[in-house]
């Protein structure tokens, strides 16, 4: 009994957030590496593109100093976003977004050379998009917001099919399902209970919201988060108890203070 209390802390220590600025630690120094090895790399070319006339070599090394050049604007960008609270159009937003995946791998090979956890870094990684996506809330109407959760938060002896409707929820109390029921009720928004990832894409695509508070593990929101892309997501992290895949909890109180958020538009 006690080595099973002993899992079931460990794993629910390892439920909280890291914190963002950790990604931009890591982002710096693999933007450092990159610019040393590009600029090694314009300076090897040189001497092949000026076989071409000076002024083709000199517009081919503009033309390719401007790839680490937009990285560190972008950085920038969203450093001052993101510290300063700074509000940045929808657009910029959006190419941000796509920023921030793009260096993921070099980010988690940085982290492993480094010593950091990959769970840390996708920590830091969804808490960072959360921070974005709240500095730039908007008005969405509830029947628009859609709040989605994998079936491992249900009780794993539960008898009744909640992914097939998640009305046929009981409200019994053994699991977090049922609260998550009352506020999307209380306040009108969609809820679905998915099996995986196919599951999901296909109730988004037929609800069509236009915000997402999702409810899932590291590697899940890290994935899901970008396959919905550009719909803006709010990811919240669950807690696994029990381990992993099962029975795993939430911050009702959390879900319940996004939903407000995006509903009220502040």
């Amino acid at each position: 009994m006690n080595n099973t209390h002993n899992l079931c802390d460990k794993q629910s220590t390892h439920s909280k957030y890291g914190q963002y600025p950790l990604y931009f630690q890591l982002t710096f120094t693999v933007f450092v590496i990159l610019s040393f090895a590009w600029s090694t790399l314009m300076f090897l070319l040189w001497p092949g593109m000026q076989a071409f006339g000076i002024g083709a070599a000199m517009t081919g090394e503009v033309l390719l100093a401007l790839f680490p050049i937009v990285c560190w604007i972008m950085w920038g960008i969203m450093l001052a976003a993101a510290k300063k609270g700074i509000r940045i159009s929808p657009i910029v937003l959006r190419i941000s977004n796509r920023w921030l995946y793009a260096f993921f791998p070099a980010v988690l090979g940085l982290g492993k050379l480094c010593g950091v956890d990959k769970d840390r870094i996708s920590q830091s990684l969804i808490a960072l998009i959360n921070h974005l996506v709240e500095l730039n809330l908007y008005k969405v109407p509830a029947e628009k917001v859609l709040l989605l959760t994998p079936h491992c938060l249900q009780q794993s002896d539960c008898v009744h099919k909640v992914t097939t409707d998640v009305h046929n929820c009981k409200r019994c109390g053994r699991c977090q399902v049922g609260e998550l029921l009352d506020i999307a009720d209380t306040y009108g928004c969609h809820f679905v209970v998915v099996t995986g990832g196919t599951l999901a894409r296909m109730m988004i695509k037929k609800i069509r919201p236009k915000a997402i508070v999702a409810i899932a593990c590291e590697r899940d929101l890290v994935s899901g988060m970008n396959d919905v892309f550009p719909i803006p997501v709010v990811g919240v992290l669950n807690e696994r108890p029990c381990g992993p895949c099962c029975n795993t909890r939430v911050d009702t109180k959390r879900i319940q203070a996004v939903v407000e958020r995006l509903i009220n538009g502040y």
